[in-house]
């Protein structure tokens, strides 16, 4: 949405348009050039979000007709003709209101890549909502600090928590049979395999249940009291969890909602899987990461070992080779804040025998001690890719406390 005031007498303004238009080319499906704030609003309204050129000053009236709707208002500003002091004065107003609002300067590197990321945002937080998630058994009795009230689930997002027995889940996994190409698609990549055949199905069984669980119930995402089929079946849920997630389907461990709906967040804003893992070490400026299941997809190379705390079932020992960049996020249990982590993942993995199976190390850009010192809770959620500008965005929508390490 180009904006200019009526005056529109610098013959720059067709080249500086051309300029940004070539900066948001192919993030917008339609283009309308609005002379009044009746007529911004109005033609806001069809949309999910809004980008604004701000070409000139004195659109600030129309720049409010957008924000004023409610949707979500990207200003693009450049360094001329009063571009970015009329997008300053109206965007103080919007948030004085409550409306969501940026500006980018259009002059800055990487203008574009901070675009996309509220965008990726913005689209998170519509999808986010009206989510079903399956507990399957209950939360995990050590989780003292990690138990959401469900209707603040309802209330903040509308999303439904229902609650599924583990006996049925049992009897799915004593009636499912498992076939050849399963366990093939699980053994052909593995680097290592430290696991018998009849604990393999067992566990790829657990994932057949589930599979079955989430397409009976409609669900989006699904956490499961995990530790109950060790005591009672004598496998693990590790395997099956890490194959849901390659699957597309978000899926937790131990009943933690709070790290379940940070999986949800991370993997809408990435498009790709998660890792919920326990903090095992916090340093100077870095801390590690260890669990018993991720996704295969996610890494470069796995080995098929026992679960680590068990020693029965399987657990996957999985490694990222090539390191980069990676974003760590956690809500705390009133879903009111969150705390996003930027880092670094560390070429190589820890190989601590006396921990889960799964480690890495993350070098923190910020003091990773406020993980010790203002604690939020164990599992954490990482996800491949810097996307703190993606979560910050959705955060903004969702009114949500936001804490960057």
């Amino acid at each position: 949405m180009p904006l200019a005031s009526k005056l529109r007498r610098f013959k720059e303004l067709d080249d500086i348009l051309r300029g940004l238009k070539i900066l948001v080319d192919g993030l917008y499906d339609s283009e309308v050039f609005p002379s009044s704030k009746e007529e911004a609003g109005r033609v806001s309204r069809e949309f999910d979000a809004v980008i604004a050129l701000a070409l000139t000053g004195g659109i600030e009236e129309m720049l409010l007709g957008v924000g004023e709707t409610g949707k979500p208002l990207i200003i693009i500003a450049h360094d001329q003709l009063n571009s970015l002091a009329a997008s300053l004065e109206a965007a103080s107003k919007l948030r004085e209101i409550g409306s969501p609002s940026w500006i980018i300067g259009a002059w800055t590197p990487g203008a574009r890549k901070e675009i996309e990321s509220i965008l990726e945002g913005i689209e998170a937080a519509s999808r986010f909502a009206g989510l079903k998630i399956g507990l399957i058994g209950d939360i995990s009795p050590w989780l003292v600090y990690s138990k959401p009230d469900p209707n603040s689930l309802k209330e903040l997002f509308d999303i439904e928590v229902i609650k599924i027995d583990m006996d049925e889940l049992y009897s799915k996994i004593n009636s499912s049979k498992v076939y050849q190409d399963l366990k093939y698609r699980v053994l052909k990549n593995a680097k290592r395999v430290e696991i018998s055949e009849s604990d393999l199905e067992d566990a790829l069984k657990v994932y057949q249940a589930l599979k079955e669980i989430v397409k009976e119930y409609d669900l989006d995402a699904l956490t499961v009291k995990c530790f109950d089929l060790i005591g009672d079946l004598k496998t693990t849920a590790c395997l099956a969890l890490s194959l849901l997630q390659d699957d597309g389907i978000v899926a937790g461990c131990e009943g933690d909602i709070p790290s379940l709906l940070s999986m949800i967040l991370g993997k809408l804003v990435s498009n790709s899987p998660t890792f919920m893992a326990n903090i095992s070490e916090v340093g100077k400026d870095y801390l590690c990461l260890t669990h018993c299941t991720i996704a295969l997809s996610m890494v470069n190379e796995y080995h098929l070992l026992t679960h680590f705390e068990s020693g029965i079932g399987v657990g996957i020992s999985g490694r990222i080779l090539n390191g980069g960049r990676v974003t760590l996020l956690r809500f705390r249990p009133d879903l009111k804040k969150i705390r996003i982590i930027r880092g670094v993942l560390l070429e190589g993995s820890p190989s601590k025998a006396l921990a889960c199976r799964t480690q890495f190390r993350i070098k923190v850009k910020g003091d990773p001690r406020r993980v010790i010192e203002d604690p939020l809770g164990n599992h954490h959620v990482m996800v491949l890719g810097d996307l703190v500008d993606a979560i910050k965005s959705f955060c903004m929508l969702k009114g949500i406390e936001v804490e960057v390490l």
